[in-house]
Protein backbone atom coordinates (compact mmCIF):
# COMPACT_ATOMS: atom_id res chain seq x y z
CA UNK A 1 0.00 0.00 0.00
CA UNK A 2 2.50 2.07 0.59
CA UNK A 3 4.25 1.60 -2.47
CA UNK A 4 1.15 3.13 -4.31
CA UNK A 5 1.10 6.36 -2.75
CA UNK A 6 4.69 7.32 -3.15
CA UNK A 7 4.10 6.25 -6.59
CA UNK A 8 1.35 8.64 -6.90
CA UNK A 9 3.31 11.35 -5.01
CA UNK A 10 6.18 10.93 -7.64
CA UNK A 11 3.99 11.37 -10.59
CA UNK A 12 2.27 14.16 -9.06
CA UNK A 13 5.82 16.42 -8.46
CA UNK A 14 6.85 15.23 -12.07
CA UNK A 15 4.13 16.45 -13.52
CA UNK A 16 4.47 19.70 -11.11
CA UNK A 17 8.17 20.55 -12.19
CA UNK A 18 6.92 20.59 -15.88
CA UNK A 19 6.27 23.58 -17.71
CA UNK A 20 2.19 24.47 -18.13
CA UNK A 21 1.56 24.82 -21.46
CA UNK A 22 0.01 28.17 -23.01
CA UNK A 23 -4.04 28.06 -22.59
CA UNK A 24 -5.99 30.14 -24.77
CA UNK A 25 -5.80 33.36 -22.15
CA UNK A 26 -2.18 33.03 -22.27
CA UNK A 27 -1.03 33.15 -25.62
CA UNK A 28 2.90 32.65 -26.21
CA UNK A 29 4.80 33.37 -29.31
CA UNK A 30 7.99 33.12 -29.88
CA UNK A 31 10.72 36.18 -30.91
CA UNK A 32 11.33 36.67 -33.96
CA UNK A 33 14.68 35.65 -33.75
CA UNK A 34 13.35 32.27 -32.30
CA UNK A 35 10.96 31.78 -35.25
CA UNK A 36 13.75 32.75 -38.16
CA UNK A 37 16.06 30.31 -36.45
CA UNK A 38 13.51 27.51 -35.93
CA UNK A 39 14.31 24.53 -38.23
CA UNK A 40 12.06 21.52 -38.86
CA UNK A 41 14.38 18.12 -37.21
CA UNK A 42 15.52 16.10 -40.20
CA UNK A 43 13.65 12.59 -40.06
CA UNK A 44 17.70 11.11 -39.52
CA UNK A 45 18.39 13.61 -36.73
CA UNK A 46 15.97 12.66 -33.62
CA UNK A 47 12.99 10.18 -33.24
CA UNK A 48 9.29 11.22 -34.23
CA UNK A 49 8.03 11.24 -30.78
CA UNK A 50 10.64 13.49 -29.53
CA UNK A 51 11.16 16.06 -31.81
CA UNK A 52 8.90 19.42 -31.54
CA UNK A 53 7.11 21.09 -34.61
CA UNK A 54 9.10 23.59 -36.70
CA UNK A 55 7.34 27.01 -35.71
CA UNK A 56 6.53 28.29 -39.47
CA UNK A 57 7.45 32.19 -39.86
CA UNK A 58 4.49 32.74 -41.40
CA UNK A 59 2.34 31.61 -37.88
CA UNK A 60 4.47 34.59 -36.13
CA UNK A 61 2.26 37.38 -36.66
CA UNK A 62 4.38 40.47 -37.75
CA UNK A 63 5.37 42.91 -34.57
CA UNK A 64 3.37 46.02 -34.84
CA UNK A 65 5.29 49.10 -34.97
CA UNK A 66 4.12 52.47 -34.03
CA UNK A 67 3.02 54.84 -37.16
CA UNK A 68 5.98 57.43 -36.20
CA UNK A 69 5.33 58.74 -39.57
CA UNK A 70 1.95 60.98 -37.96
CA UNK A 71 3.16 62.28 -34.39
CA UNK A 72 1.50 65.76 -34.38
CA UNK A 73 2.14 66.73 -31.09
CA UNK A 74 5.24 65.98 -29.25
CA UNK A 75 5.18 66.69 -24.98
CA UNK A 76 8.22 66.36 -23.37
CA UNK A 77 9.19 67.59 -19.37
CA UNK A 78 10.94 70.99 -20.84
CA UNK A 79 8.63 71.52 -23.88
CA UNK A 80 5.24 70.96 -26.13
CA UNK A 81 5.71 70.86 -29.85
CA UNK A 82 2.91 70.48 -32.39
CA UNK A 83 1.95 71.03 -35.71
CA UNK A 84 -1.52 72.24 -36.34
CA UNK A 85 -3.60 73.36 -39.48
CA UNK A 86 -3.99 77.12 -39.75
CA UNK A 87 -6.85 77.74 -41.71
CA UNK A 88 -8.03 75.65 -45.23
CA UNK A 89 -6.85 74.07 -47.49
CA UNK A 90 -8.22 74.14 -51.01
CA UNK A 91 -6.77 72.54 -53.87
CA UNK A 92 -4.70 75.05 -55.88
CA UNK A 93 -4.95 78.01 -53.44
CA UNK A 94 -2.13 78.65 -50.21
CA UNK A 95 -2.29 76.97 -47.52
CA UNK A 96 -0.44 76.97 -43.93
CA UNK A 97 0.07 74.74 -40.92
CA UNK A 98 1.55 76.04 -38.00
CA UNK A 99 3.90 74.71 -36.28
CA UNK A 100 4.21 76.05 -32.21
CA UNK A 101 6.74 75.57 -29.76
CA UNK A 102 5.97 76.19 -25.71
CA UNK A 103 8.49 76.05 -23.19
CA UNK A 104 8.07 74.98 -20.11
CA UNK A 105 9.55 77.15 -17.18
CA UNK A 106 12.27 77.27 -16.30
CA UNK A 107 13.31 77.54 -19.54
CA UNK A 108 12.22 79.57 -22.46
CA UNK A 109 12.50 79.92 -26.11
CA UNK A 110 16.04 80.70 -27.82
CA UNK A 111 15.53 83.80 -29.78
CA UNK A 112 19.09 83.29 -30.88
CA UNK A 113 19.02 79.48 -32.54
CA UNK A 114 18.11 79.50 -36.66
CA UNK A 115 14.65 77.43 -35.97
CA UNK A 116 13.86 75.54 -39.21
CA UNK A 117 11.40 73.06 -40.34
CA UNK A 118 13.01 70.42 -43.44
CA UNK A 119 10.14 69.40 -45.17
CA UNK A 120 9.67 65.97 -46.62
CA UNK A 121 8.42 65.23 -50.49
CA UNK A 122 4.81 64.84 -50.62
CA UNK A 123 3.31 63.74 -54.08
CA UNK A 124 0.07 66.37 -54.12
CA UNK A 125 2.14 69.18 -52.11
CA UNK A 126 4.08 71.65 -53.62
CA UNK A 127 6.43 73.64 -51.09
CA UNK A 128 8.13 76.84 -51.57
CA UNK A 129 10.80 75.39 -50.19
CA UNK A 130 12.38 72.23 -48.60
CA UNK A 131 13.15 73.94 -45.61
CA UNK A 132 11.49 76.91 -43.99
CA UNK A 133 13.43 78.78 -41.68
CA UNK A 134 14.16 81.49 -38.89
CA UNK A 135 12.72 83.98 -41.07
CA UNK A 136 9.17 82.08 -40.87
CA UNK A 137 9.13 82.47 -37.03
CA UNK A 138 7.78 84.63 -34.46
CA UNK A 139 9.42 84.60 -30.95
CA UNK A 140 7.76 85.25 -27.59
CA UNK A 141 9.72 84.37 -24.07
CA UNK A 142 8.06 81.44 -23.89
CA UNK A 143 6.75 80.67 -27.63
CA UNK A 144 8.47 80.37 -31.04
CA UNK A 145 5.35 80.04 -33.76
CA UNK A 146 6.49 79.10 -37.13
CA UNK A 147 4.27 79.66 -40.66
CA UNK A 148 4.50 76.26 -43.05
CA UNK A 149 3.27 77.87 -46.25
CA UNK A 150 1.70 75.11 -49.23
CA UNK A 151 -0.11 74.24 -51.67
CA UNK A 152 -1.84 71.53 -52.88
CA UNK A 153 -2.40 70.16 -56.13
CA UNK A 154 -4.48 67.62 -56.38
CA UNK A 155 -7.46 66.61 -53.95
CA UNK A 156 -7.94 64.38 -51.42
CA UNK A 157 -5.30 63.48 -48.28
CA UNK A 158 -2.00 64.65 -48.42
CA UNK A 159 0.52 64.72 -45.21
CA UNK A 160 2.92 67.85 -43.88
CA UNK A 161 5.70 66.35 -42.29
CA UNK A 162 9.56 67.29 -41.41
CA UNK A 163 11.70 67.73 -38.96
CA UNK A 164 11.80 70.53 -36.47
CA UNK A 165 14.77 72.18 -35.32
CA UNK A 166 14.93 74.46 -31.86
CA UNK A 167 16.39 75.46 -28.80
CA UNK A 168 15.28 76.13 -25.48
CA UNK A 169 17.46 77.57 -22.65
CA UNK A 170 17.93 78.00 -18.80
CA UNK A 171 19.59 80.82 -17.05
CA UNK A 172 22.65 78.03 -16.66
CA UNK A 173 22.32 76.12 -20.09
CA UNK A 174 20.37 75.37 -23.97
CA UNK A 175 19.41 72.52 -25.23
CA UNK A 176 19.16 71.80 -29.10
CA UNK A 177 16.71 69.87 -30.45
CA UNK A 178 14.88 68.18 -33.35
CA UNK A 179 11.66 66.22 -33.48
CA UNK A 180 9.84 64.53 -36.80
CA UNK A 181 6.18 66.03 -36.70
CA UNK A 182 3.67 65.34 -39.19
CA UNK A 183 0.11 66.47 -40.00
CA UNK A 184 -2.60 65.24 -42.30
CA UNK A 185 -4.28 67.70 -44.11
CA UNK A 186 -7.40 66.97 -46.19
CA UNK A 187 -7.44 69.42 -49.88
CA UNK A 188 -10.50 70.25 -51.16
Amino acid sequence: MTRRPLLLIGLVLAACSKERPATAEEPRAPTAAIAQNAVAPSPSSAPAAAAEPAIAPASVPAPVAPDTALVATVSEANFELRIQPKGPCDVAKPAQVEIVLDAKAPFHVNDKYPYKFKLKDEAGLKFAAAVVGKDAVALEKMRATMSVPFTAETAGAHTVAGQFSFSLCTDDKCLIEKRDLALRVEAK
